[in-house]
């Protein structure tokens, strides 16, 4: 009875020890996440920054279907101001050679924006948001989650401490659930101010007049820098990808903390987009 129990458990623990080794680690499963953002074709995609700088304020809430190579891309642009009461919001569209931009009122035209001034690696490099944290990629964690998509679910705005959100009864019917990996990375010492100098170029703060980048960058107190990434356990696409980025930084001598809030969603990854259709139905 001994030695069958003996048998019993060295199988069991040979099971156990087969299925630990065919358990992803995050880097492998971020690896594989940033390897479908590069081949991405197309996708539709929603995008929710908020940023803080002192007193200032902005909100920017974006929804577009994007066709990547070449560029395509049509949809809205919803901007909040801090001392502006509503909202504007734009109808955009976007191909390597034209930025045209609608406000959402009756009557308005299309109008013409200087392409290069549009610089949006969402758009142009999406798979360059991934590649910013695998140098940290030793300290991600990872669980698994399930996603859970609504029609018409808002966003909650990171940068609100205290939010609370209401929970409202939803048919089931309406809800789709994606198992996942969640990947996530926190730092807060010196060592991930390559992050936060990043960060600040592509806020395009090496524009500024008499702005030295290397003088700035020893001035940075970092409080934190959050990323989560959630990815498709089946097919590795990613889904959803967050990041949020405060720090103290003195800039024309002036100190001033940074809070940004980014929210990523993709979804209908490599669906086929007709524009001519979605420009012709607004």
């Amino acid at each position: 009875m001994d030695r069958k129990i003996l048998a019993v458990a060295i199988v069991s623990l040979m099971l156990v020890l087969a299925g630990c080794g065919e358990e992803l680690s995050p880097k492998e499963v971020y690896d594989n996440g940033l390897v479908q953002m590069e081949q991405l074709e197309t996708a539709s995609l929603s995008r929710t920054q908020t940023l803080r700088a002192q007193q200032e304020s902005f909100r920017t809430s974006m929804d577009v279907d994007v066709q990547f190579s070449p560029l395509e891309m049509y949809g809205t642009i919803e901007m909040t101001l801090l001392n502006l009461k509503d909202p504007l919001l734009f109808f955009l569209y976007v191909d390597d050679d034209e930025w045209l931009t609608k406000p959402d009122r009756d009557g308005a035209d299309w109008e013409a924006n200087p392409r290069e001034q549009l610089q949006d690696l969402v758009l142009e490099e999406p798979a360059s948001l991934l590649n910013v944290f695998k140098p940290f990629q030793n300290e991600f964690l990872m669980k698994d989650v399930e996603m859970v998509y609504t029609e018409g679910e808002e966003e909650v705005d990171l940068l609100e401490e205290d939010v609370e959100v209401e929970e409202v009864a939803v048919d089931e019917s309406e809800e789709v659930s994606i198992s996942a990996y969640e990947v996530s990375f926190r730092g807060s010492d010196e060592k991930y101010k390559p992050l936060v100098r990043q960060h600040l170029e592509q806020m395009n703060l090496t524009d500024l007049q008499g702005v030295d980048l290397n003088a700035v960058m020893e001035t940075v107190e970092i409080e934190r820098i959050d990323m989560t990434a959630q990815i498709e356990k089946e097919t590795f696409d990613v889904h959803r990808f967050q990041t949020r980025f405060r720090y103290l930084v003195e800039v024309l001598d002036e100190y001033r903390v940074i809070d940004e809030s980014v929210i990523i969603r993709l979804n209908n990854h490599n669906e086929q987009i007709d524009f001519e259709q979605i420009r012709a139905a607004q």
